[in-house]
């Protein structure tokens, strides 16, 4: 008797189609093609899984090769919409809150920013401006919360995200510039997440520097007149790129894992566990600087 054929049913492999795109999403990120803040509008789209899972199961019987070209074809399409949509977003301007704070005798100060889902810019002051403070931020949805105390001479400022940031919001728009003193010495707590960092520090006294990055894009320029700068980064499924200045020497460890690591070879040689500024011993100027970095890209220039 003949033998008969077992029936065999091929499934589009969505969870496989689904990891794919999500990598080509993260690989533009990490090469600055589209903003890590495109997320704020990706989470809009969340349906279309759940009708990407119901044709895999109403095609089943269709070529696994054309339906796993129709998922795909949706879930770019999905990615060109948000970025269209990205494009339209309106800059900061008149719809911004603008919140300041005097330098009246402040010596020295402490700053600590928690920012996710945008893009968020720190830079200096004019020399002469009597102001400790400036920072704008959009008026629409999770706006800055600001809480500033002053103790002596002494400050303690802390920018926040009002109310609970959800991922369905819309937060396209959520730019935050932030302006500090450069005539006091100043201590930095950063952390961000899924977001566009522009760190300018060239023209402030900091002093410490510690900056948490969970899935983003940083650049920091660090510090060109303070004589003695601690820094710390940890960074996760991150493009990181530190810029120090000409004059400054560094002494650098960098703990880099699975994450590609590029360094001005000439200018910070290898010495044992450290990358050290031939000049490091006998430049006034020194940053100190450590980096853990698990997955992602790490530029030192």
């Amino acid at each position: 008797m003949p033998e008969k054929k077992q029936s065999r049913e091929y499934y589009a492999p969505i969870w496989g189609i689904f990891l794919l795109f999500l990598g080509v999403v993260f690989l533009l990120q990490s090469l600055d093609v589209i903003p890590w803040a495109l997320w704020g509008i990706l989470w809009h789209f969340w349906p279309v899984l759940l009708i990407i899972i119901g044709l895999g199961f109403l095609l089943a019987r269709f070529n696994v090769w054309l339906v796993s070209g129709l998922i795909l074809a949706l879930l770019f399409a999905c990615l060109g919409i948000a970025i269209w949509q990205y494009g339209l977003s309106s800059p900061v301007g008149s719809g911004t809150r603008i919140h300041s704070e005097p330098l009246d005798g402040l010596a020295q100060a402490q700053i600590e920013i928690d920012f996710s889902l945008g893009s968020l810019t720190v830079s200096s002051l004019p020399s002469g401006s009597p102001n400790f403070v400036e920072a704008d931020s959009p008026v629409r949805n999770a706006g800055m919360r600001v809480d500033f105390h002053r103790q002596d001479s002494e400050g303690r400022l802390y920018l926040t995200k009002e109310g609970v940031a959800s991922p369905f919001r819309d937060e396209e728009d959520n730019r935050w510039q932030v302006r500090l003193t450069r005539n006091i010495p100043l201590t930095l707590n950063i952390k961000s997440s899924v977001s566009d960092n522009e760190l300018d520090l060239s023209q402030l006294k900091v002093t410490e520097l510690r900056l948490d990055i969970d899935a983003g894009n940083c650049k920091v320029m660090m510090p060109s007149s303070t004589e003695t700068v601690r820094a710390f980064i940890k960074a996760d499924v991150a493009n990181l790129k530190v810029a120090i200045p000409d004059g400054v020497a560094a002494r650098i460890q960098a703990d880099t894992d699975l994450s590609a690591f590029d360094i001005n070879g000439s200018r910070f040689p290898k010495q044992g566990g450290y990358y050290i500024s031939k000049e490091f011993e006998t430049t006034q100027n020194r940053i100190y600087l450590e980096i853990d970095c698990d997955v992602g890209r790490v530029q030192i220039e």
